[in-house]
């Protein structure tokens, strides 16, 4: 069997290119809040950056379809429709797993 290692530079490039796809995933929340006029401080979009998933409340389904669109761009980032909250507030919200299901 063969076994291929690759040099340690190889795995400190992937992780410099990590921070960079973080920072750039970072920025285009900055600019979606800022777009759709969603005021907060610095110390509570840091808060917002470690959740897993930031759901942001919409008025209508669709509407939700079509900002949904924008998680191929943020992949932390998911629009839902919920009466209980006015329109576009921000709510932590829980990645579920992905389970394989035998067919």
């Amino acid at each position: 069997m063969s076994k291929v290692v690759l040099p340690d530079a190889f795995y400190t490039a992937l992780q410099e290119l990590d921070g960079i796809v973080a920072d750039a995933n970072n920025r285009k929340i900055r600019l979606l809040f800022d777009v759709l006029a969603l005021p907060m401080s610095a110390a509570d979009f840091a808060k917002i950056l470690e959740w897993d998933l930031i759901l942001i409340t919409v008025a209508d389904r669709q509407m939700a379809v079509q900002f949904n669109t924008l998680v191929a761009y943020v992949p932390n980032l998911k629009f839902v429709v919920d009466d209980a909250h006015d329109l576009f507030t921000v709510l932590q919200g829980k990645k579920g797993k992905r389970v394989w299901k035998e067919r």
